[in-house]
C-alpha cells in the first residue's frame, strides 16, 4: 500500500508538471521572445505537453482515480479552444474550384549537397517530384542553382542568390512575375522574398521566408552541462532573431495593397509567438484543410509543423497537402486555393 501511496504521489507530481506546463502554453504567443527568451523554448514542447496531459487524463481514468483526470480534460479542453489544433481529423475540402491556384513550399536543405541523405540523385528525384505535382507556383527554401536542376516554370524569382548571405529563396511561377523585392531584418541581412504575380485580372502578391535556424540537430548529443548551456544560448538568440525577421515581414505586408500568400520554413511551432505574430490576418491552410499532424519535419521521429502556407482571409482554401517524400530534412505541402 505505502509503495501504491509513493508511486501515486511521484505520477500526480508528473501530472502537475504538465499540467502547470500547458498553462504556460496558453500564454506562449503573447510573450516576445526579445523579453521573455528562455520562457519562448516552451514553445518547442507543447505537443509533448500535450501528449503527456492526454497520457494523464486516461491513466487516471483506467485506474479508477476519475477525480485526478477532471483538471487534465479541462486543460484539454480549454486547449482545443484557444490553441491551434495539434491533429486534424478531416480534411476539408472546398467546392468553389473558380479562378483556382496552386501553392507548394518545399524546404530542399541544398539539394542534399553535403550528402545528409544516402542516397543519389536527389536534385533529380525532386525535379520528378515537383514536376509530377505541377503546382502552379513553388516557393523554394534552402534552394541553389544546379546545372542538373531544371523546371518548366517560365518564370522565376531568385533575388538573394548573390547577396552575400546566400539566404537562398526562390519562387518559380506559371504566371508572370511583374515585380520581386527582398525584405531585409537588419543591415544588409534578409529575411524574406516577395514576388508579384499576375493571374488574369488578379495581382498575387508571394512572400517567400526562411527564418533563423534554431540549430538543434537530431544525430548531435546537447546533453550535459556545457553543452546544454550552449544550446540555450543559440535557441535564446535564434528566437530573437526570428523576431527581428517577422517584424520586417510584418512592416512590408502593411504597404501591399494586393491579396497575400505567405509560405515559407518557420523553424518554430504553430504555439509559439512568432507564429501567432505570422498568421495575423491570414488563414493558416492546414488547419483549414489538412488532415493528420501536418507533419514538415521530424525530430527524431518526432512529428513537427515548422512549414506553413498562410493566405489571405478573403481567399478560399480549398485543398492541402502533406507528403511523405524524404528528399530532405523538411517535407513540402501544398495547397490549392480560389482567389
Amino acid at each position: 500500500m505505502k509503495k501504491l501511496s509513493f508511486l501515486y504521489k511521484v505520477l500526480f507530481g508528473l501530472n502537475l508538471i504538465f499540467i502547470i506546463g500547458f498553462l504556460f502554453a496558453f500564454v506562449l504567443p503573447y510573450l516576445p521572445p526579445e523579453k521573455f527568451g528562455l520562457v519562448s523554448l516552451l514553445s518547442l514542447i507543447v505537443p509533448v505537453l500535450i501528449f503527456g496531459t492526454l497520457f494523464f487524463l486516461i491513466l487516471w481514468l483506467l485506474i479508477g482515480f476519475k477525480r485526478k483526470l477532471y483538471l487534465n480534460a479541462l486543460i484539454l479542453i480549454i486547449g482545443l479552444f484557444v490553441m491551434p489544433s495539434l491533429y486534424e481529423l478531416n480534411g476539408k475540402e472546398s467546392d468553389l474550384l473558380e479562378n483556382e491556384l496552386s501553392i507548394m513550399s518545399y524546404n530542399v536543405r541544398k539539394f542534399n549537397m553535403y550528402k545528409w541523405i544516402k542516397s543519389e540523385n536527389i536534385p533529380s528525384k525532386i525535379n520528378q517530384f515537383v514536376n509530377y505535382e505541377n503546382p502552379d507556383i513553388i516557393a523554394f527554401q534552402e534552394y541553389q542553382q544546379l546545372e542538373n536542376f531544371s523546371l518548366n516554370y517560365p518564370y522565376q524569382s531568385n533575388p538573394t542568390y548573390q547577396n552575400k548571405y546566400k539566404l537562398s529563396l526562390a519562387v518559380f511561377s506559371k504566371y508572370p512575375i511583374v515585380k520581386e523585392g527582398i525584405i531585409q531584418f537588419s543591415r544588409g541581412r534578409p529575411s524574406a522574398i516577395y514576388v508579384d504575380i499576375k493571374k488574369g485580372n488578379d495581382t498575387l502578391r508571394v512572400y517567400n521566408f526562411r527564418f533563423s535556424s534554431l540549430g538543434i540537430i537530431p544525430d548531435k548529443e546537447y546533453f550535459g552541462h556545457a553543452n546544454s548551456e550552449k544550446l540555450l544560448k543559440r535557441l535564446r538568440s535564434s528566437f530573437k532573431i526570428q523576431e527581428k525577421q517577422i517584424n520586417a515581414l510584418n512592416d512590408n505586408i502593411k504597404g501591399c495593397k494586393y491579396k497575400i500568400i505567405l509560405t515559407g520554413d518557420m523553424n518554430n511551432t504553430s504555439y509559439s509567438w512568432i507564429y501567432k505574430n505570422t498568421k495575423t490576418d491570414f488563414k493558416d491552410t492546414f488547419l483549414e484543410s489538412g488532415k493528420g499532424f501536418g507533419k514538415t519535419y521530424s525530430f527524431n521521429g518526432f512529428p513537427l509543423r515548422i512549414d506553413y502556407i498562410f493566405v489571405d482571409k478573403d481567399i478560399t482554401v480549398n485543398t492541402h497537402t502533406n507528403y511523405n517524400v524524404q528528399y530532405s530534412d523538411h517535407y513540402p505541402i501544398m495547397t490549392t486555393v480560389s482567389l
